[in-house]
């Protein structure tokens, strides 16, 4: 895990952005303070968790406090038991498009988001999942969806996905995170289109040089301290 033509300037891991515009995003969980910085906020409305054929889900922790005029996108976080990994999503679905539909009730934003970690086996029960979630939701709330990075490599994924937004995590990459991290940087045609310009994640403690993440229009930013360190 949340831009416009510029987006923060994260040169160093202790370093904050400054003078950030009003497209880039914090992501926030677990009661985190609020960036001065951010004016829209990624918040996690809804925990739902998968292990084999149970569907649990828990409300998200909310920021205590907002500022004036914050605009909120709700997050609903789908975590797969990694013990217990469901076989599919079908099961699921009702869950999440429950969980999606209360998201729009609450988005001050007009946007909404799905952060789901699926993997390859489910790429076809992910997909018909983003589509159901598209159609229950009201027409004038948007989609937004996160893909892992290696997802930007494998069109399959992303193509024809019925999503206003996709948000590539260029974070937390794994085994892959060096020739990741070298593609993003220096051959960004290597990607799905969808992975290039429009919307992308960072994170404060692994960044990118600044012309990197000046190419996309919205920015999402995660902090592995959430926001706790001054800025």
């Amino acid at each position: 895990m949340g831009g416009s033509t510029s987006a923060p300037t994260i040169l160093a891991t202790n370093m904050t952005p400054a003078a950030t515009p009003p497209e880039s995003i914090a992501w926030l969980w677990k009661d985190a303070p609020i960036p001065a910085w951010s004016r829209s906020v990624a918040v996690v409305d809804r925990h739902v968790w998968l292990a084999g054929d149970k569907v649990l889900v828990r409300p998200g922790a909310r920021p205590k406090r907002l500022p004036d005029g914050a605009a909120v996108i709700p997050v609903v976080h789908v975590e797969l038991d990694p013990l217990r990994p469901p076989s599919g999503l079908a099961a699921a679905q009702p869950a999440v498009l429950d969980a999606m539909r209360a998201a729009a009730r609450a988005t001050t934003s007009g946007w909404v988001q799905l952060d789901l970690e699926a993997r390859p086996s489910q790429r076809a029960d992910y997909r018909a999942l983003v589509g159901r979630i598209r159609a229950s939701l009201p027409r004038q709330v948007k989609l937004s969806v996160t893909a892992l990075a290696w997802w930007c490599r494998s069109g399959a994924w992303l193509d024809g996905l019925a999503a206003d937004e996709v948000v590539p995590m260029f974070f937390r990459m794994g085994r892959d995170n060096a020739p990741l991290r070298a593609i993003v940087a220096r051959q960004p045609a290597a990607l799905h289109p969808l992975c290039r310009a429009g919307s992308a994640g960072f994170s404060r403690q692994e960044p990118f040089a600044r012309e990197v993440t000046a190419r996309y229009r919205r920015t999402y930013w995660f902090d592995e301290k959430g926001w706790k360190d001054p800025e």
